[in-house]
């Protein structure tokens, strides 16, 4: 089994970027590669939106650096002027970087997949899906 590990998530497009100075939350897992394909998935309608983006992202890159979740094309065929249209980033948080992301109260971390989508969600989402 893969050491578990903090990863912060983060996302934007193609244009503009994704910040990973700035994470929109943090969730510790062995399986980054899991929590890219979730953070992406659960951003989008229950039904056909998620099954759209099911089919729709590309996931690549590796978990020691970035994992990335894109999608170069909207549902309705909409681009970011010809770069990705969305794209969701996935990176290890050093441990320091987690230890001060607890003291403020508006920074998110979550302690498992399940912790941060639910266990019914991760569930309906297996890894392999």
């Amino acid at each position: 089994m893969a050491t578990e590990r903090y990863y912060g998530v983060s996302s934007g497009d193609g244009n503009n970027g994704v910040s990973q100075m700035y994470p929109r939350y943090i969730v510790k897992t062995s399986d980054p590669w899991r929590l890219a394909k979730l953070a992406a998935i659960s951003d989008f309608k229950e039904g056909e939106g998620q099954k759209w983006a099911k089919e729709e992202m590309q996931v690549d890159g590796e978990a020691d650096y970035t994992i990335s979740a894109t999608f170069l094309e909207g549902p309705d065929g909409e681009t970011a002027y010809g770069a990705a249209w969305l794209i969701y980033e996935v990176f290890p948080v050093e441990q320091d970087e987690v230890e001060s992301w607890r003291s403020d109260p508006y920074k998110i971390i979550y302690e498992s997949l399940e912790d941060c989508f639910g266990a019914e969600f991760v569930a309906a989402n297996p890894a392999q899906a």
